[in-house]
């Protein structure tokens, strides 16, 4: 038998030996060693020496995420938020726990969904379901490996203990709960629970953030990606909407996060305001506050519900005041990732407005966090639609637009045969264009720099191989390339940059890579994405006309990329990608069917017309039209989908019934 310790610290070992009797010094014969998570500065000092000496060995538990997958190949963090959370969400709403909590002023708005949304959020670097979950399937990991039936866990202290205790069982864990450190402190939770001061605290980086006298239109607030961008050049822009159709810029509201921004959106004409919180006048957002009944056997539910309670309330009354003040009517937003858009979608609703969701990444299976609360969504396709419906989501009217940046092929056509050209003129004759994502610096809760340092060291040997052979690399964040290469391939990336056949995207907007995928594939043969999971990228190319390639190095086999052609379009790893290119290459017209997206392609975009863009910014425009006519919000988005219905065709409007 093994013992596992989430986090090892002076605390979680007494408090464990006590709740199990001893157990470790009564069946230490039984036991073979002691594994960690973490641990804390004491006990690398003083217990993990005590131990190493009383009982036995006592290690750190090594793993990386790559390698926990289950026994149908999936990644374990992305089934987690395919199946796993969906599940424990539905036991923590049926628990008694809940029930004896939930209190009727949940009833009201988005609150529910909020606290049901808010039950199951954060991420595995957090203290979060997910990451017990994780940590769970870790130790089972280990157990196979070990050929090891029982052990018994030692977990932090979490609400809803009782069901990870069951999820446990069934890998042959026994799980005992063990305080948390002591000497922790949620200051950010705390601060949160009294809005004067949190509203304070958060002014301290704005100079007199005050109201400002802005035009009395009614406004577009855009919640962007942070691509300050007001040319149709092609680039990522968080205003390729607005760019593509008739609306006014008169219209739009957006928070600057510099003053350079602030600068450019004077100069173009778009108001923006600092992200200082402001409280407008009293009653600006009258409701009910929302309560947790009390149960004094379940205080660490209750301390969580409050927490996500006191959440709420307070991003309510931020956005709440910032629409006030500045007549926002429409809040369009494409992050869906967390609960907040939930308590926003209430606060626009305060003031009479909508809230609207784009789809900015597309998603091949359900996932947990994906669940939107929104009056309106614009979605790529039906598919995108149901795998919404699958997330539990809240929509009142789905819109399928088609690919949103479909517009920007004929805008890049010139720039990318430009580079095209350089690069022939050196000698590529072929070019590959590679496509990574980002990663974190510790394996064992992303996958990890070694697999992004894959997409680069394979393509760039194989260019120094074959003297005709060039590349192109978009990566997602330039900023931390370099540091997560490594100095092996950046001198490797280096070396291959002086032959003049290897090219960089370097430009960045507030946070990622501006140059969109499809204008490196413009100038390229083939292009490959390293992650079938996040496949994006790779669905741009495709519907740019150019061969895409998908690597499912992760695992991801309940995808709906899966259903393309293995072989030709999914491979299992980069050798048996670039073998097949090299002969797709090698071959006088090429390989059959190499790189197609057909078999699928209707269903991920129904349109593929250029004018998804169009479709977003004119619904925008119809909806800002309804109000300036002092239309009622159900009736304004009653005639905008009517208004599209005709236009687009009956399938391209879902309308659900809540």
């Amino acid at each position: 038998m093994d013992i596992y310790f989430e986090k090892l610290s002076l605390i979680s070992f007494i408090v464990g030996l006590t709740k199990t009797n001893n157990v470790v010094f009564f069946l230490k014969k039984r036991i073979k060693t002691i594994y960690y998570v973490d641990c804390s500065w004491l006990s690398k000092i003083l217990i993990i020496p005590l131990l190493n000496f009383f009982i036995g060995k006592v290690d750190q538990l090594n793993f990386k995420m790559i390698d926990i997958k289950d026994d149908k190949g999936e990644l374990v963090r992305v089934r987690i938020h395919r199946v796993d959370l969906f599940e424990i969400q539905k036991e923590i709403i049926n628990s008694s726990a809940y029930k004896n909590l939930k209190n009727s002023s949940w009833e009201r708005n988005g609150i529910l969904d909020y606290i049901n949304k808010g039950v199951i959020d954060r991420g595995i670097m957090e203290d979060s379901p997910s990451r017990k979950i994780y940590i769970l399937n870790v130790i089972y990991w280990h157990m196979k490996k070990n050929k090891v039936n029982q052990s018994i866990a030692f977990i932090n202290q979490c609400p809803w203990f009782e069901l990870y205790t069951e999820y446990a069982k069934k890998y042959g864990i026994k799980l005992i709960d063990t305080p948390n450190n002591i000497f922790s402190v949620d200051f950010k939770g705390m601060v949160r629970r009294f809005p004067k001061i949190y509203r304070n605290m958060k002014n301290i980086g704005y100079l007199k953030p005050k109201k400002v006298n802005y035009n009395d239109k009614c406004k577009v607030f855009l919640d962007g990606r942070g691509d300050i961008e007001l040319t149709n050049n092609g680039m990522h822009s968080d205003f390729f909407w607005l760019l593509n159709s008739e609306f006014s810029l008169q219209n739009v509201i957006l928070d600057y996060h510099s003053n350079l921004e602030k600068k450019y959106l004077d100069k173009h004409g778009i108001f923006s305001v600092n992200n200082g919180f402001i409280f407008y006048e009293k009653g600006c957002c009258q409701y009910k506050i929302p309560k947790v009944d009390y149960s004094s056997r379940y205080r660490k539910e209750h301390k969580e519900l409050a927490s996500i309670l006191n959440s709420y309330n307070l991003d309510r009354q931020f956005w709440c005041s910032k629409f006030k003040q500045n007549n926002v009517k429409v809040f369009f937003t494409w992050f869906k990732y967390d609960n907040m858009h939930i308590a926003v979608s209430d606060a626009v609703a305060d003031n009479g407005g909508i809230t609207a969701t784009y789809q900015i990444a597309f998603d091949g299976f359900e996932n947990s966090e994906c669940m939107i609360k929104s009056d309106i969504a614009f979605s790529f396709s039906n598919f995108s639609a149901s795998i919404d419906s699958k997330a539990n989501s809240k929509i009142k009217y789905n819109i399928i637009t088609g690919y949103p940046r479909d517009y920007a092929s004929p805008l890049l056509k010139e720039q990318a045969g430009k580079l095209r050209e350089k690069m022939e003129s050196n000698g590529a004759k072929k070019i590959i264009f590679v496509i990574d994502e980002n990663s974190g610096y510790d394996n064992r809760w992303h996958t990890g720099h070694e697999l992004q340092r894959e997409n680069y060291s394979y393509i760039l040997k194989k260019v120094l191989e074959v003297p005709w052979l060039g590349v192109i690399f978009k990566p997602k964040n330039i900023k931390t390339l370099m540091d997560r290469l490594g100095s092996d391939i950046e001198r490797l990336l280096y070396q291959v940059e002086s032959t003049g056949r290897c090219y960089i995207y370097k430009d960045v907007g507030r946070h990622t890579t501006i140059a969109p995928p499809i204008l490196a594939a413009l100038s390229s043969d083939v292009c490959i994405h390293g992650h079938l999971s996040a496949g994006t990228a790779a669905l741009e190319c495709a519907l740019g006309n150019v061969p895409a390639l998908l690597i499912d190095r992760e695992g991801a086999p309940y995808s709906k990329l899966h259903e393309l052609p293995e072989g030709s379009v999914v491979f299992k790893d980069w050798p048996s990608a670039i073998d097949a290119v090299m002969q797709h290459f090698n071959t006088p017209g090429g390989v059959d069917g190499f790189g197609d997206w057909s078999s699928i392609i209707d269903e991920l975009d129904p349109f593929r017309d250029g004018k998804a863009a169009y479709r977003i910014g004119a619904y925008l425009h119809s909806l800002i039209q309804g109000f300036d006519q002092g239309l009622e919000k159900e009736v304004i988005m009653k005639n905008a989908a009517e208004k599209y219905r005709k236009q687009w065709g009956d399938d391209k409007v879902i309308k659900y019934s809540l």
